[in-house]
C-alpha cells in the first residue's frame, strides 16, 4: 500500500478538492443540520479558496496518486 503523499494544491485540484469538502460537510453535519442546511453551507460558505493555492498555501494529500474522499 502506498504511503498517503502531501503537497502545493494546484489550480487542477479543484474539482476535487470542492468533492472532498462536500463529502466532508455532509458527514461532519448530518447530526446538526438539515441536508437543505448542509446544501446552502457549501453553496455559501466552504469551498476551495484558489487566493491560498495561487499563494502556494494550501496543501493536498493523495492516497495512490490521487485526491480522494475514498
Amino acid at each position: 500500500m502506498e504511503a498517503w503523499k502531501s503537497r502545493l494544491a494546484e489550480m487542477g485540484d479543484v474539482e476535487a478538492l470542492q468533492v472532498l469538502i462536500a463529502v466532508s460537510a455532509r458527514g461532519l453535519n448530518q447530526e446538526h443540520y438539515t441536508p437543505e442546511q448542509v446544501d446552502s453551507i457549501l453553496k455559501y460558505v466552504y469551498g476551495v479558496d484558489s487566493q491560498l493555492i495561487r499563494d502556494q498555501t494550501y496543501f493536498a494529500v493523495e492516497d495512490g496518486g490521487a485526491i480522494s474522499s475514498k
